[in-house]
């Protein structure tokens, strides 16, 4: 058996394929740039309305503080690519089969019970039999978002993070989110 040796040059140029091939593989697969998922969420501090004293006999409130302490919910935040944020939103402990929707607000506006303006609807979810709802919103600017967890009719806040001016904020250049 007889063996060739490769030109120099032909072996530079293979060896720098490689490695260009190397990294797209590597870069393909890498993680997103920020990846808050897991067992930290971006935020996880939702307030019930009730709890706040100017809506203590709002909707199911009936002057119930308590009203709603037991449901939670939570923000998973990825971030796919430079400037734009995919957000999990998952709620726990809600009346299964019961239809939430999720109403969205970034108008930076310091909330005065009242006063209802800038709140988009993000989408609307039925509670599962374990009382769980879920929802995915996608934003290139995240910066002052709050949220209201509501029933969808009649149309009554459960949860919320605007109102209670708990709305996300950019944390630092890797786009970490945070809640201050």
């Amino acid at each position: 058996m007889r063996m060739t040796t490769v030109p120099t040059g032909l072996s530079k140029v293979l060896a720098l394929a490689a490695v260009i091939a190397a990294l797209s593989a590597a870069s393909a697969g890498a993680a997103p740039l920020t990846k808050q998922n897991g067992r930290n969420p971006a935020f996880s501090s939702f307030t019930p309305i009730c709890a706040m004293a100017a809506f203590l006999n709002y909707g199911y409130c009936n002057g119930d503080a308590g009203m709603f302490a037991k449901v939670d919910g939570r923000i998973d935040a990825v971030q796919a690519k430079p400037g734009r944020w995919n957000l999990e939103l998952t709620f726990a402990h809600l009346r299964p089969g019961i239809a939430y929707t999720l109403w969205g607000n970034q108008t930076g506006a310091t909330p005065a019970p009242g006063t209802v303006f800038g709140f988009f609807a993000i989408g609307t979810s039925r509670a599962d039999a374990a009382g769980t709802a879920s929802f995915d919103y996608q934003t290139t600017n995240p910066s002052n978002l709050g949220f209201d967890l509501n029933t969808t009719d009649p149309n009554y806040t459960v949860l919320t993070s605007w109102w209670s001016s708990q709305w996300l904020r950019i944390l630092n250049s890797s786009g970490s989110l945070y809640v201050p």
